[in-house]
């Protein structure tokens, strides 16, 4: 689907003057006509052609993904490296927060100022990042480079999607979308893998380096072959709304994960973050309210389904990272795995996921329903995760494997049902914004869980038998949210979907994320 059809941007389009010049013959240009297809030049594009510019697409989207699952395996030996374990969590979480607000900041640049320019920048500030990650020489450092990173990470895949859209016609998209779905999947698998590799036998500062030489070949082709029109939009990106959000995220951030361990929850720091963090969300709320553009319409959340599909993905995503992050560090410490052994583990939960989106998403094209699966999804996860906190040593390490298809498998469930039926429940002209919404909710739930659960283990360690001990209350945790959530899956209502969702189900279709 495209932007014109969302209401999003006008159809109209005017070229920029830097982005097209004479003698430019076999290369790709697009414009947005008024069907939501790709107009002009773009329009009777080769298959070569058209491959020349999705390479370095495709390279993006391998960057962007795999740069969430090598770091996870990594997290305890940069931990080491750099004398805080105890802080590594947050190397995740950093990235996480600042790329959750990025998304639809960015995306909505893009279409203020031509996708271009934004999606080259956002490359930019991505690799300009990762270098500084690679040459960090403090934990500090480190997680304040992160999040440098997710600020130019935030807009790698929403813009992907959106100059896909633009350059290449509805009827044949799904076509060269599913190579872009091939390497993001292939990414997500290699990148436990490929941290473990490089722990092990290199250096935990390859896993960032490694996004230099993609990055530098995916930039050099778009500004050689990519060519896209500036679309004149009187629309303005809502950065006050992003920045209040950022920080009220932030501080309840700190306050759920310092309070009652680090600072006592009378002392003055937690009071002073509690503090800031009411300033902030009233202020986010009161800009929101106001706000021609808002970066999240407060009036999305009348819709039960919507809201109910908000925390939803908030709360898989936050146990998905329980499993992502803390599953490495169990069998790293736990059972005395190398960092590539632990990453092997991570592949039943990551297949898991991938397969039960897939499943799910093939049923509900099919019939129009969706509310069974996250309610199997709560009890899949649940009973897997939790699971994992009943071991003993004595328990041999591939239960753990075994367990983690059914949570990845739950968890899967949860994220195509989120999208499709709280894009299902509101209207059309806000399906765009809606989306990004969605994707928000996801990674901030991403952020808290790494953090959340980090605080759990810490306050742990000192007090359980050994490791196994600390990590059987970590996995403990992720119960009670599953039980919330299997409560919002049984009260949702469901709204039959519609054709247009149903094409979204089943991969010939999709949905821009701002």
């Amino acid at each position: 689907m495209s932007e014109a059809q969302d209401g999003s941007r006008p159809a109209a389009a005017t070229a920029d003057p830097a982005d097209t010049a004479p003698g430019q013959a076999g290369r790709a240009y697009a414009t947005a006509g008024p069907a939501g297809t790709a107009t002009g030049p773009a329009a009777g594009l080769t298959h070569r052609a058209i491959m020349v510019v999705l390479v370095p697409l495709m390279l993006v989207a391998f960057m962007a993904t795999l740069d969430q699952t090598i770091v996870a395996t990594a997290i305890p030996g940069i931990g080491r490296a750099l004398n805080s374990p105890a802080n590594a969590p947050w190397i995740a979480t950093a990235y996480l927060l600042t790329s959750a607000v990025s998304t639809l900041i960015l995306g909505k640049c893009g279409d203020i100022y031509g996708r271009k320019r934004v999606f080259q920048l956002s490359v930019v500030v991505f690799l300009a990042g990762s270098l500084l990650c690679a040459t960090a020489t403090s934990m500090t450092a480190l997680i304040g480079f992160r999040a440098l990173q997710g600020i130019g990470g935030g807009g790698l895949t929403p813009l992907v999607q959106a100059i896909t859209g633009d350059l290449i016609p509805a009827r044949q998209r799904a076509k060269y979308q599913a190579h872009i779905g091939i390497i993001a999947t292939v990414a997500v698998i290699a990148g436990p893998l490929l941290g473990g590799v490089f722990v092990d036998d290199l250096s935990w500062r390859w896993i960032f380096l490694i996004n230099l030489p993609v990055g530098a070949v995916a930039l050099t082709i778009i500004a050689a072959r990519l060519h896209l029109p500036v679309h004149r939009s009187q629309r303005r990106a809502d950065l006050a709304g992003g920045l209040t959000v950022t920080v009220f995220t932030t501080t309840a951030l700190l306050v759920t994960v310092w309070g009652g361990s680090r600072y006592h929850w009378a002392s003055g720091q937690i009071i002073g973050l509690i503090v800031i963090a009411a300033a902030s969300l009233a202020g986010y709320l009161l800009i929101e309210h106001r706000a021609a553009d808002p970066i999240t319409p407060l009036s999305l959340f009348r819709t039960p389904v919507f809201a109910i599909c908000a925390v939803q993905f908030f709360l898989s995503t936050l146990v998905l990272f329980a499993g992502l992050i803390y599953v490495p560090e169990l069998m790293q410490y736990g059972y005395h795995y190398t960092s590539f052994e632990a990453g092997l583990f991570l592949v039943p939960m990551l297949g898991g996921v991938i397969g039960g989106a897939m499943v799910s998403g093939t049923l509900i094209a099919r019939t129009g329903r969706y509310k069974i699966f996250p309610v199997m999804g709560a009890l899949l996860a649940g009973a897997g995760l939790f699971s994992i906190s009943l071991l003993t040593a004595a328990s041999p390490a591939w239960i753990i494997a075994v367990l983690l298809v059914p949570a990845g498998t739950g968890i899967g469930f949860f994220v195509q049902v989120s999208v499709l039926a709280g894009q299902n429940a509101v209207g059309q002209p806000v399906l765009g914004v809606a989306t990004g919404a969605l994707n928000f909710f996801k990674t901030m739930g991403g952020a808290f869980g790494a953090a959340i659960f980090g605080a759990i283990l810490a306050a742990q360690l000192p007090h359980a038998a050994g490791y196994l001990g600390a990590f059987r209350v970590v996995f403990a945790w992720t119960l009670p949210f599953m039980i919330v959530a299997l409560v919002l899956a049984v009260l949702m209502p469901e709204k039959p979907l519609s054709q247009q969702m149903r094409e979204v189900a089943a991969g010939n279709a999709e949905i821009p994320e701002y």
